[in-house]
């Protein structure tokens, strides 16, 4: 187990720390193995300050900062980030992974070789604004990284995002990840490009791309409301009609049932909360889902799914393992009993 630099954290939480230090005291925020410590050193910045309100629910706060926040110059970046740190404390988050917005842009001489990196933790949705004006959506666990001078207009995708590209005819906008690349004029698409995944997705909303596989074969054209499915293995590429604003919207951020079982929510459930699910009991899937939701809490979105599937539920908090890391809350759905 790695152990924390407080001396790097002290320097950072007093404004005097160098680009090393802001990088280190980042990537702290995903290592599982010093979470509870940070957590700790954190806390007791904030209690030696003397913050007031100590008592007062930030919770809607958080939500927008996780939610909303965007790429900013350096100095904003340095407060959004004493904010987050500040209401974790307060809340005394088990994991303060719950969001990680990583924008390293700095005053580097050679900008041209310096990344700005934006991460979305797991059971979390993180929009983004890029210099372009490009706007969109990176859903959790992904990561998204381009070159802070963005003269090129490309981006590196290791997860899923949602994109509104801003056009600019003599400037493509190019996603890249998995080893293909997308290529855009001005569009709204969405991108599933896991590196571990053994296919790569795109569903078009409006607009035109071009797909371009890994080994640069024939690339695949598609319009509006298609959805690519292209197989790594086999080098293969299909393409379907879909509902793409409805695919889409679960991407920018919105929780959507459409007639789903119990087995298929509880895999949402999962995905959408980073959590574990287990169903208890006999569960029918004659019951069926439909809703949408989009700021609402994992027990609020429970609350309203028992209003048409007769179950009832359970929430166990994270508890801290042998190895040192945190479980996942685990989601019990117990079937009620005629």
């Amino acid at each position: 187990m790695t152990k924390l630099n407080k001396d790097i954290l002290k320097r950072y939480t007093s404004d005097d720390y160098t680009v090393k230090d802001e990088r280190y005291v980042t990537n702290q925020f995903t290592n599982e193995e010093n979470l509870e410590e940070l957590r700790e050193e954190l806390k007791a910045d904030w209690d030696v300050n003397n913050y007031t309100n100590h008592n007062k629910d930030l919770s809607k706060v958080f939500e927008t900062i996780q939610n909303e926040i965007q790429p900013a110059k350096s100095n904003k970046l340095i407060r959004l980030y004493k904010v987050y740190s500040s209401i974790a404390a307060i809340l005394l988050l088990p994991l303060i992974s719950l969001f990680v917005f990583n924008n390293l842009k700095n005053d580097y001489q050679n900008s041209n070789q310096t990344l700005s990196m934006i991460q979305a933790a797991p059971g979390t949705k993180v929009q983004f604004l890029l210099p372009d004006g490009t706007s969109g959506w990176l859903t959790g666990g992904s990561e998204l990284s381009y070159q802070t001078s963005f003269k090129n207009r490309h981006v590196n995708l290791k997860g899923e995002a949602y994109f509104d590209v801003t056009h600019d005819k003599d400037h493509p906008f190019e996603v890249l990840g998995s080893g293909s690349k997308i290529v855009v004029l001005g569009t709204r698409f969405s991108a599933n490009m896991w590196p571990q995944n053994p296919t790569t997705e795109v569903v078009l909303e409006s607009g035109k791309v071009k797909f371009v596989p890994a080994n640069k074969s024939e690339a695949t054209i598609l319009k509006p409301g298609e959805k690519l499915i292209y197989q790594k293995s086999s080098d293969k590429c299909v393409v379907n009609e879909v509902d793409a604003k409805l695919i889409n919207a679960e991407v920018k951020g919105k929780l959507i049932f459409r007639g789903e079982s119990i087995d298929e929510v509880a895999k949402k459930l999962e995905a959408w909360f980073n959590v574990e699910v287990i169903l208890e009991g006999k569960h029918s899937n004659a019951y069926k889902c439909r809703a949408t939701f989009k700021d609402e809490s994992l027990e609020e979105v429970l609350k309203l799914i028992k209003l048409t599937i007769p179950m009832s539920y359970q929430i166990e908090q994270p508890v801290l393992l042998a190895n040192g890391k945190y479980s996942k809350r685990k989601v019990i759905l117990k079937a009620n009993q005629k």
